[in-house]
């Protein structure tokens, strides 16, 4: 059967036509063979991965989680001088070992030979748009005097000032950091500010006369309140004080971007899952008032397994094996514990790798794992952080039986100490941050958590399983749910993702149309006196 994947692999790369349907085929079969332990058809299929990796211009396949070697029949040969100039051509500026992707390297020449240099780019959670604007500095540190880098939170912040410290240690790039509004600025020397959109806000109201040649504005579909994700909503009394703070927070977004594309002339920014060919007519208007070039891409490097788990009759739609049922469940009528305890078990039995379990909210988080916790009986097999459990404990008071204020932490340390994560807004910055990196090193298998895993977070979770069907008590948009689906696999990383349903209704919501963004700046309908540019 191996055999015949191959086969067909060998067969698309020989008549490959550059379509749609031709990349997501091979996608899909070069990462099925990647994955496959299959040892007597490894030599055969390391070289047609390579070969096929190099047609599609998709480079994770070869230099990510298994690398392969350059095929031995290349070695002395044309085919060499012919693998040479295709890495070559796609080498980064910035480092020489690394490779760019094909939409990668197009991004970056279209910026490049724009005259107008401001780029929106809709792409995958794993596209790797920081990466790009790595690129676009290198080639333009020249030209860029001060930076502006706006991300939406503060963990975002506070990776990305690390990423970029790195990156100007490593290249030696005479630029100061600063990610505040406190530290003075000097007019002489070269700076990149990481802000959020409010801290970015003071800094230009604090500083009139600073010209900021270039800014990026991560996830700027946070502009539209109708787009933005908050699960701290937990009671139906504060849903209306839930709107309110989305809605503050979108202005502060709107405002920011609005200020900085009047204030700035060159500009990229980017956003998952847009459709930027279906936009509502604001941010249509602004988008053409403001002569900005859009970038959308749809490919996905990983291949991604939807599995309906919401009844015993499992069902598995496998791109390459079709539909198939599967076994999880004994027993018909599940509550929503008993679907959680069979995900947990075949996941556990067929080694599926490391599980995100989304959550509508923190108390979901929180009592779901301790319901898997009083049914299994046994510590899951995970290396925990003790020091930190011990830390947890001291830091916040805990009592015995549990009591007090510290219920959450109480949770929190019960489902580590039994081999279990959980991640939520309302832990302290510090407690998400090391939850995720216990969980990228694979000290646990099981991250219980909410929308904030969503918020430009990288994992190395090989599978989502969604619990719930709403974000605090909102209902689930579309856009949210393809959002969570992409933390299913993660490119460079794994070669499969799969997504558990464990309600038909999160399916279809999955296959409703996707929201339109919009900048209510720019839209036709009135607005307050107060706001900017009534007539623009």
């Amino acid at each position: 059967m191996m055999l015949e994947y191959i086969f067909e692999l060998i067969d698309l790369i020989n008549n490959f036509d550059g379509s749609v349907k031709s990349e997501n085929r091979m996608r899909d079969l070069i990462c099925f063979l990647s994955d496959s332990d299959d040892v007597e058809y490894k030599g055969l299929i390391e070289p047609v991965v390579f070969e096929a990796s190099e047609k599609l211009r998709v480079f994770g396949y070869i230099y990510g989680k298994n690398s392969i070697t350059k095929p031995d029949n290349m070695m002395g040969s044309l085919g060499e001088i012919k693998h040479a100039s295709i890495q070559n051509y796609y080498t980064s500026k910035v480092f020489s070992n690394n490779l760019l992707d094909k939409r990668q390297k197009e991004i970056i020449e279209c910026y490049q030979h724009l005259e107008c240099k401001r780029l929106l780019v809709s792409a995958p959670t794993s596209f790797g748009k920081t990466f790009i604007l790595r690129e676009i500095l290198f080639l333009n540190q020249n030209r860029y005097k001060n930076i502006l880098l706006i991300f939406p939170t503060i963990a975002l912040l506070n990776e990305n000032t690390d990423s970029m410290k790195n990156l100007i240690e490593s290249l030696g790039v005479a630029y100061n950091i600063i990610n505040n509004v406190y530290s003075g600025i000097n007019p002489l020397d070269k700076n990149i500010f990481i802000l959020t959109p409010e801290r970015a806000l003071k800094l230009l109201s604090d500083n009139d006369d600073l010209k900021i040649d270039f800014f990026f504005f991560d996830e700027v579909y946070k502009i539209d309140e109708d787009f933005t994700v908050d699960e701290d909503c937990e009671h139906e009394d504060s849903t209306v004080q839930l709107k309110e703070d989305k809605g503050n927070r979108a202005k502060a977004f709107r405002i920011a971007l609005y200020l900085l594309t009047k204030k700035v002339s060159d500009f990229y920014l980017a956003g998952p899952y847009l459709n930027l060919n279906n936009l509502k007519s604001g941010l249509h208007k602004y988008i053409k008032n403001n002569n900005i070039t859009i970038k959308q891409i749809d490919f996905e490097p990983t291949m991604r397994i939807e599995i309906d788990a919401w009844k015993k009759g499992v069902i598995q739609n496998h791109p390459i094996l079709g539909k198939n049922t599967i076994n999880i469940y004994n027993k018909n009528n599940l509550s929503t514990v008993d679907k959680i305890l069979g995900i947990i078990k075949f996941i556990e039995n067929n080694k599926l790798g490391q599980t995100i379990f989304y959550c509508s909210t923190p108390s979901h988080s929180m009592g779901y794992v301790r319901e898997v916790i009083d049914h299994l009986h046994e510590k899951s097999n995970a290396d925990i952080n003790h020091d930190f459990i011990e830390h947890l404990k001291n830091r916040y008071g805990f009592k015995i039986d549990g009591r007090g204020n510290s219920a959450q932490y109480w949770s929190l340390v019960c489902a580590l100490e039994n081999g279990y994560g959980i991640h939520h807004g309302k832990f302290p910055k510090y407690v998400q941050n090391e939850i995720l990196k216990m969980f990228n090193k694979a000290k646990f298998s099981s991250l219980f958590c909410t929308s904030t895993i969503i918020e430009g977070v990288n994992t190395n979770a090989h599978n989502v399983v969604i619990i719930n069907s709403s974000v605090g008590n909102s209902s689930m948009s579309a856009f949210t749910m393809k959002n969570i689906k992409g933390r299913a696999g993660r490119y460079y990383h794994n070669y499969i993702g799969r997504v558990f349903y464990t309600d038909k209704k999160q399916k279809d919501i999955s296959n409703e149309n996707q929201l339109q963004l919009n900048f209510s700046t720019f839209d036709v309908k009135p607005i307050l006196n107060v706001d900017l540019d009534k007539y623009c």
